[in-house]
């Protein structure tokens, strides 16, 4: 029982490597079209061109957008004794604070050289951005060679005091991070925007919380309580002051109240992948009574407890090894999604993300995503409604709006899933 899942979940978990990338070479609009169906943003299959792109207010008028791309997913080709990689770059940045009022516009190339070992390349450019809005950039990157694009919005908070736009990340060679996670004993600094204090506090707060409760369920929708931290201490901040992100939890610098500020998630080094038992075994509580979970949690060799579980529920090795690779494939897509305050696939998106897959629609504003399964013809048609909520640690947080209306569909996507099946809305 031990091994015989060996070669279908830990070799395939810890192959994975999904990122958060958007591309989608035919979805280049803007998003003051409220209908259009943005499902793309969440869609794996519809990268061509993987990029990772954050954005960091240098400034009070200034905002530096970084794009890293890694050199595999470019197409390279030979110029006299070099090879060249060509990208297209398009954005459109709008001022979101009083409605939808477009700012500036631009379309630029820019040229590569490949170079030994070299993994990444950089790109940078400015925006001109004050503290007197919010703004989303809609960006557009095209590589010239191969037609591979990343498409996605991003948003930028200046209306705060301390914003997370105001903080870069850089690791000891002074390359930014570009996730909003570190990796246990990743060294790591800070620069903030000018004229910010160098004097704050940090405290790591534990990252002990529950997932979230299915759709139907009313009582237990309650609001975010901060827990108290495990320490508080003075620092500063400075080019030459390095920290350590030597456990994992939740690590919120601030200034003068929690939540006006930065903060940063440790995790273990393998997330937003799954490779451990027991991260593989928590997941299978949204399929579970809190009994039969119990019953495998108290089961001291987990990798054991998740093999019982897949193969009880697919009745085969086979069947267990394809139910196996949906459901985690998607718990890490939730991860690199939908990560807040706590991992993505606790959160409600992922949720939903994992148990109901990707939906058929999704529209989405700066503060509210409505996900549609099923077409408007169906009679089987499911709509989610998430909407934002301020957090103190995260601004990724939604909440669902839940409705004892789910119940029916919720339940009958876990007897799907229990008789070793994926759950479709078509099915």
């Amino acid at each position: 029982m031990k091994t015989f899942l060996k070669h279908s979940y830990f070799v395939f978990i810890s192959l994975i490597a999904i990122s958060i990338f958007i591309a989608c070479n035919t979805q280049q609009k803007t998003l003051y079209n409220r209908r259009l169906n943005l499902s793309f943003l969440y869609n794996p299959n519809l990268q061509t061109l993987k990029a990772k792109v954050i954005i960091f207010n240098a400034h009070d008028t200034t905002s530096i957008v970084y794009c890293k791309i890694p050199v595999k997913s470019l197409l390279y080709l030979q110029a006299d004794t070099v090879e060249i990689a060509t990208i297209n770059v398009h954005y459109k940045l709008f001022k979101t604070s009083t409605g939808l009022q477009l700012k500036d516009t631009l379309t630029v190339a820019h040229s590569f050289v490949k170079k030994l070992n070299k993994t990444d390349e950089l790109l940078t450019f400015n925006l001109h951005t004050t503290d007197t809005g919010q703004y989303m950039l809609d960006l557009y990157i095209t590589d010239k060679n191969s037609y591979a694009a990343y498409h996605n919005y991003l948003y930028i908070e200046r209306l705060k005091k301390y914003s997370d736009n105001d903080f870069l990340l850089l690791n000891k060679n002074g390359e930014p991070y570009f996730d909003k996670w570190l990796s246990e004993q990743d060294t790591f600094y800070i620069r903030t925007k000018n004229n910010m204090p160098g004097e704050w506090k940090i405290a790591w707060y534990p990252n002990s919380f529950k997932n979230a409760s299915p759709p139907y369920s009313l009582s237990t929708n309650k609001d975010f309580v901060i827990p108290s931290p495990d320490s508080i201490k003075a620092t500063l901040i400075c080019d030459t002051c390095f920290f350590i992100a030597n456990r994992k939890g939740i690590m919120h610098f601030y200034s003068d109240s929690v939540g006006n500020g930065k903060t940063i998630f440790v995790f273990t080094k393998d997330f937003p992948q799954m490779t451990r038992p027991s991260e593989l075994l928590q997941p299978i509580r949204m399929l579970t009574s809190q009994k039969e979970f119990n019953e495998l949690n108290i089961i001291a060799d987990k990798k054991e407890a998740v093999d019982k579980f897949w193969l009880n529920t697919a009745g085969n090795i086979e069947r267990a090894r394809e139910i196996i690779r949906i459901y985690y494939t998607r718990a890490i897509l939730a991860n690199q999604y939908f990560t807040s305050y706590t991992e993505g696939w606790k959160t409600d998106r992922g949720m939903i993300y994992i148990i109901f897959g990707l939906p058929t629609t999704i529209f989405k504003a700066s503060n509210i995503e409505q996900w549609i399964y099923g077409t408007p013809e169906s009679t089987k048609t499911l709509v989610f409604t998430f909407i934002k909520k301020y957090h103190p640690f995260s601004n990724n947080h939604f909440v669902l709006e839940r409705n004892e209306s789910y119940k029916i569909s919720w339940l009958q996507a876990i007897d799907t899933w229990r008789n070793g099946r994926v759950f479709s809305i078509a099915n």
